[in-house]
């Protein structure tokens, strides 16, 4: 540190003795110190401090008023920011008593009278040179702390918007998967449509017709399940997750047809040639949701036809496994290497660019996992892909339970309520066709002042309608003194909480006749 910068310290000098005072500043003055404050009484030290503070305060331990010692344990206690500001005692006594006394309270250093020029200079300039150290060292910490502050809030704001980018692209990629899903969906809806209406022999086999609609409906329902996963990706199986038994060969075949337009119609457009071979021995039941398992299968074969590009054959086998039934979709494709076969299964992972989602397989891991399933695969560059399942199997081996004969519903006076025109028509003629009196109404306005009447047994209606709820409705119905069972529709989810004790049932749309039936017949038994 320069000697100049050490001369325009701010001193503080403090004694009763103002010729002691005058003789300091002398000495001061001749070694370079000249910006210098006197003063005789200590009781002034707190407001000169205010004032003008200081760098050094040199102070004599005796005075009348106010010692050395008191006043520096006051300027300790008053400033207990300031700990490097130095002070010096100057004292006619060199007893240890002393020393330790005025140290003790808070002292720097400490010089005997009488007083030598060459001390005191080597005194000051080392208290000061430690002061203005310190004094720099904290205004670096500040200044580094303000700008660690400014790098903090700089990664934070960046780190949000890193954030929110990703989760930009997750809803996107997410939203493309569903894309990418309901158009397979939507191959078999359209391109049996097509056929039945290109060719008009095709309308006149009765069977032909029924079995394409029979597909049509099975892509339609499966695609309530692909809306559903946007909930359901990756989550657990929970409660009301309702598995039936089963049959994975039946499954298979339905996959298989659903697929066709793809595997068979589009592979031929290309000039391609892809076959489908089954070898599907008789196996248990497995207990699950048969939408979901069909999406599965339809995902390995379309993966399956995405890795032969210049066609190949696609092998489902199935055979029991002990106690386990094995499932394996097999291609002579082009394979995977050992990297990509590893990470296939993360989600949003792809290898197919722009034309792929990479949920396709990690929605199948997770379908899987809800039904204590576990999937491995095999796979070589040039080898083709082998996908393994194994399901736990039943104990038994039977019929389609989804086969056997519903109990006939008694004829019942239903009300729907939904401001939707074409979900009121489509349940009410699911409900004519079953044998039941129907009205519909577009509001719960409307719903009220029909309830007003007698006749009415159910009522079922719509949650989510302009003006009143379908939860609003049933409890304006309830403090009518109205006491019909009601069941309520939604596109979304319904918590608990919300739910009315009186509500027999929730149904998600879009409401199937089978699922209908089942609700209407659980409450005609209660």
């Amino acid at each position: 540190m320069k000697e100049d910068s050490l001369h325009k310290a701010h001193i503080l000098m403090v004694d009763d003795e103002v010729s002691n005072l005058c003789m300091l500043e002398n000495i001061l003055n001749r070694l370079g110190f000249t910006n210098i404050r006197k003063l005789n009484n200590p009781l002034d030290v707190a407001a000169e401090m205010v004032a003008t503070p200081p760098d050094l305060i040199i102070t004599d331990l005796s005075m009348p008023e106010m010692d050395g010692v008191d006043l520096i344990a006051q300027i300790r206690a008053t400033h207990p920011d300031n700990l490097v500001l130095p002070i010096i005692v100057l004292s006619g006594s060199a007893t240890p008593q002393i020393k330790r006394k005025a140290l003790a309270a808070g002292a720097t250093d400490i010089l005997h009278k009488p007083l030598d020029s060459a001390e005191i200079l080597m005194r000051i300039r080392g208290v000061l040179r430690s002061r203005f150290l310190h004094l720099k060292l904290q205004n670096q910490n500040a200044r580094l702390e303000e700008k660690v502050a400014e790098r903090t809030k700089e990664l934070r704001d960046s780190q949000h918007q890193v954030v929110q980018r990703e989760r930009f692209r997750a809803f996107g990629e997410m939203a493309s998967g569903v894309v990418h899903d309901f158009n397979n969906t939507l191959v078999s809806v359209i391109g049996y449509s097509e056929l039945l209406l290109g060719d008009e022999s095709a309308l006149r086999d009765p069977e032909m017709v029924r079995e394409y609609l029979q597909i049509m409906l099975t892509a339609g329902k499966d695609a309530t399940h692909v809306v559903a996963r946007l909930r359901d990706f990756y989550r657990p199986r929970e409660e009301s997750d309702v598995f039936t038994a089963l049959d994975l060969n039946k499954l298979i075949s339905e996959a298989v047809a659903l697929a066709q337009p793809k595997w068979r119609e589009q592979a031929q457009a290309k000039g391609l040639r892809i076959e489908v071979a089954l070898e599907l021995e008789k196996v248990p039941f497995v207990a699950g949701c048969g939408a979901e398992l069909r999406e599965v299968l339809m995902n390995l074969i379309f993966n399956a036809v995405d890795a032969m590009p210049g066609g190949g054959v696609i092998t489902i086998r199935s055979r029991r496994d002990g106690e386990r039934v094995l499932i394996e979709v097999a291609d002579t494709g082009k394979g995977m290497p050992e990297e990509v076969r590893q990470r296939c299964f993360e989600p949003f992972f792809t290898t197919k660019g722009e034309a792929g989602t990479g949920l396709g397989l990690a929605m199948v891991f997770g379908i899987l996992k809800r039904h204590d399933a576990a999937i491995d695969v095999g796979s070589a560059p040039g080898k083709g892909t082998n996908f393994r399942i194994h399901f736990p199997a039943m104990d038994r081996i039977g019929h389609d339970p989804a086969e056997s004969r519903t109990e006939k519903l008694p004829s019942l006076n239903i009300l729907v309520v939904d401001d939707d025109h074409v979900s009121c028509d489509v349940i009410g003629k699911y409900l004519r066709s079953d044998g039941h009196t129907v009205e519909s109404v577009g509001s719960g306005e409307d719903a009220l002042v029909r309830l007003m009447s007698d006749g009415i047994q159910i009522m079922i209606t719509d949650h989510s309608m302009p003006g009143m709820s379908g939860v609003q409705l049933a409890r304006a119905a309830r403090a009518m003194g109205h006491g019909q069972p009601v069941i309520l529709m939604s596109c979304f989810g319904l918590d608990a909480e919300e739910k009315p004790d009186f509500v027999r049932g929730l149904l998600r749309k879009p409401i199937q006749q089978q699922e209908l039936r089942k609700l209407l017949l659980e409450i005609a038994r209660r």
